[in-house]
């Protein structure tokens, strides 16, 4: 049985879907990431994405060493989708705490969770278990 406090269980239900709805952002936001940091890695190539450059709404544009070439208008998206992950995995590490600390898991349980946010797919897979496991929890709670 866990330690979960009977009164906190609304709180925690509140909590579960704040993490189901950061843990898709996060992991669709590292998906892509990994997208645009293999475009970026391309052998001999190197291409980031941008928007309204001066070659169109969308494209990909192709730069030398330490980013020469690249344009100097428009929104470079690959840079861009790096910052808005690493802020979303804050939320992410955010909900994964608040979610741990009211189900009083074990230390283990979460940086388990918070590998999700960094490791690809992963927070889809830990979403689904951990919130499985949270509901089992209430469930036995509430009989």
């Amino acid at each position: 049985m866990s330690g979960v406090n009977p009164s906190q269980v609304p709180q925690i239900q509140k909590v579960l879907k704040f993490y189901k709805v950061s843990s898709y952002v996060t992991g669709t936001f590292l998906i892509l990431l990994m997208i645009t940091w293999g475009i970026r890695r391309l052998p001999f190539l190197g291409f980031d994405l941008w928007l309204f450059g001066p070659n169109g709404f969308l494209t990909f544009e192709q730069y030398g060493v330490d980013g020469e070439g690249l344009p100097e208008v428009g929104i470079n998206l690959t840079v861009w989708i790096l910052i808005i992950h690493g802020w979303l995995y804050v939320v992410y590490l955010f909900a994964d705490f608040r979610v741990w600390t009211l189900m009083r898991w074990s230390f283990i349980r979460f940086l388990l969770i918070a590998l999700g946010g960094v490791v690809p797919l992963l927070s889809f897979y830990t979403e689904a278990r951990y919130a499985k496991l949270a509901h089992l929890e209430l469930d036995e709670l509430g009989k």
